[in-house]
């Protein structure tokens, strides 16, 4: 096992090569969850996986709700299939409110500040009737409630990990609030341990080859519920070792890996995914990626490499892509990425207006 096969191990399961899913729904449930605090970002997550698909059929998925977007683990939004959603948030809740303990106390916010923040929240929801995260402040605050100080981050995010509230409808271009017992009838249907075990099982099957410091810091759970989880489904993977270091993933066949040029988005699960990064990136080069205040880059990813970052430029019907290498390219190895960024601009149904 070398790090090479790594790389290639996880283009493999992470669909980035080849899948048979074809639906955006499925991709999302085939993860578990994927990240998407920039929610265009978080869609091509999705499409680069799905060759042919656009923007608008991510869309239509979240409109329909076959996709839920709410905020998940590591208290940021997650793109999460309906009928995932609410085992997934069993999971997040213990491990949130004993790892924020200490700073809800600082900031005076005990079970009983949540309790009536909840309620109010409820009540302001309730009948369909979505609201913005500045309507909610408005209302809270015309309440009493204290929401300075990033109080609110924490209120929305506990509503969220309690299974109260989800993404709602955009109004314009801010997302509103739903109900989620409204926006998508439905009950638990695992115990928390059980919820663990298939957590866990997706984490490896999608992200594999991966350690389970990586599941821990991926999920936002302890060590001890992630071996936990590992537990439970270690009798369908298989693990690998390097440098001493054991690396779970499912029972997959490796697969012939082709020449790779891959335009990924911000925060995508090939990079966020995994704690050490040290198989993905010349570590010498990671600040290029990840911002002092954890914001993710878009990334080109040559043979499983991380080489570079990118961002578009969007004119009318056409898309520039401008590239920031980590080391020189020639053109032909620019080149090479060519069919990633006709994807990406098929994905957004703009022309490709070459690269910058």
């Amino acid at each position: 096992m070398t790090v090479t096969d790594i790389a290639a191990l996880r283009l493999q399961h992470q669909q980035l090569i080849k899948t048979s899913i074809r639906k955006p729904e499925d991709i999302v449930s085939f993860f578990g969850a994927m990240q998407a605090q920039e929610y265009g970002n978080s869609k091509w997550g999705i499409g680069v996986r799905l060759p042919g698909s656009k923007d608008s059929d991510i869309e239509k998925a979240l409109a329909s709700k076959a996709i839920i977007r709410t905020t998940a683990f590591r208290g940021t939004l997650h793109l999460i299939a309906a009928a995932d959603v609410r085992w997934v948030i069993q999971i997040i809740a213990p491990a949130v409110k004993t790892r924020m303990g200490s700073l809800l106390r600082k900031l005076e916010m005990n079970d009983a500040f949540l309790q009536n923040t909840n309620q109010l929240i409820t009540k302001a929801l309730a009948g369909g009737n979505y609201q913005t995260r500045k309507d909610l402040t408005t209302l809270l605050q015309s309440k009493g409630v204290n929401t300075d100080d990033h109080r609110m981050d924490h209120i929305i995010y506990h509503a969220a990990v309690d299974g109260l509230i989800c993404n709602g409808p955009w109004q314009g271009k801010q997302p509103t609030f739903a109900l989620l017992d409204e926006w998508l009838p439905g009950k638990v249907a695992f115990t928390r341990d059980q919820s663990l075990v298939i957590l866990a099982q997706r984490f490896f099957i999608s992200h594999g080859p991966a350690t389970v410091p990586d599941f821990a810091q991926w999920a936002g759970i302890t060590l001890t519920d992630a071996k936990a989880g590992l537990e439970g489904t270690k009798a369908t993977l298989k693990s690998l070792v390097l440098n001493d270091v054991t690396y779970w993933m499912g029972p997959q066949k490796k697969q012939p890996t082709p020449d790779t040029a891959l335009l990924l988005p911000a925060f995508d699960e090939y990079f966020i995914g995994y704690k050490d990064r040290s198989t993905l990136i010349d570590m010498a080069f990671s600040k290029k990626v990840i911002t002092p205040n954890g914001i993710f880059s878009p990334i080109l990813v040559r043979n499983g490499q991380v080489i570079g970052t990118w961002k578009r430029t969007i004119k009318k019907d056409s898309v520039t892509i401008a590239v920031d290498l980590f080391k020189p390219l020639k053109k032909a190895d620019l080149k090479a990425f060519e069919p990633a960024a006709l994807q990406y601009a098929e994905f957004m149904e703009l022309s490709f207006n070459g690269f910058s």
